[in-house]
């Protein structure tokens, strides 16, 4: 009986405490730095040491929610099929600049690593850091790197484009909905599609997309790329 109410309790938190600071971006403006899932995390994280809760105990509270986020992600392709025609109409510059910016996210990713002079196992963890958690984790393991490294990279990285991503792109007057979507879900992945979606369906089943063609190319190049490398 205790475990449930403590399940209900943390369910309900987690759920009002993000809707209480997506709210408070609404209302500021969609200021970048008061983005909901940096508030959030940052409200979260001073409630679990508040009340001396692991972060294990908080997921296994909160696997519900990890387990509707995967739900969420294949319904990505809803909206992707509403959008069919315009797809049909833009595949191959769509297609073309995706790989581009695949190959210039791993470019830069290397260039930053190789600069700070990291060793094998973190240049290796830095090189996922625009795919998706699940698949970076997948692929940290073919190249060598570190699995919990590799976490916060992604997810760091993920919260960054979605805070200042669609505010740059608001300064250098970028709308299409399909560019938007494209670089959001390219660069900041998960993070960064649910951030599309809140600017328009179209941008957000376009994140989708580039997402998880992002992560198909960066899992069929960066393995290769890395053992010759090594």
């Amino acid at each position: 009986m205790a475990y449930n109410v403590t399940l209900v309790f943390w369910l309900v938190s987690t759920c009002a405490i993000y809707a209480i600071m997506l709210h408070l971006y609404r209302r500021a403006n969609s200021t970048p730095f008061l983005h909901p899932v940096v508030t959030g995390s940052a409200a979260i994280i001073g409630l679990l040491v508040w009340l001396d809760v692991g972060y294990e105990s908080f997921q296994s509270y909160t696997t519900v929610l990890s387990e509707g986020l995967e739900l969420a992600t294949v319904a990505i392709a809803v909206p992707l099929y509403r959008e069919r025609k315009r797809l049909a109409a833009v595949w191959r510059p769509f297609l073309l600049a995706l790989s581009a910016a695949t190959i210039i996210n791993l470019s830069l990713a290397f260039l930053v690593g190789w600069g700070l002079k990291l060793n094998d196992v973190s240049l290796m963890s830095v090189m996922t850091k625009s795919v998706t958690t699940p698949v970076a984790i997948g692929i940290s393991d073919l190249i060598g790197g570190n699995a919990s490294l590799v976490a916060v990279i992604v997810i760091s990285t993920g919260i960054v484009g979605a805070m200042l991503g669609p505010w740059l792109m608001t300064r250098w007057q970028i709308k299409d909905p399909v560019a938007i979507g494209l670089a959001l879900g390219t660069l900041s992945h998960g993070v960064g599609t649910a951030r599309a979606f809140q600017i328009s369906p179209t941008a957000g089943a376009f994140a989708g997309l580039s997402m998880a063609i992002c992560a198909i190319l960066t899992s069929l190049i960066l393995p290769s790329l890395m053992a010759g490398w090594l």
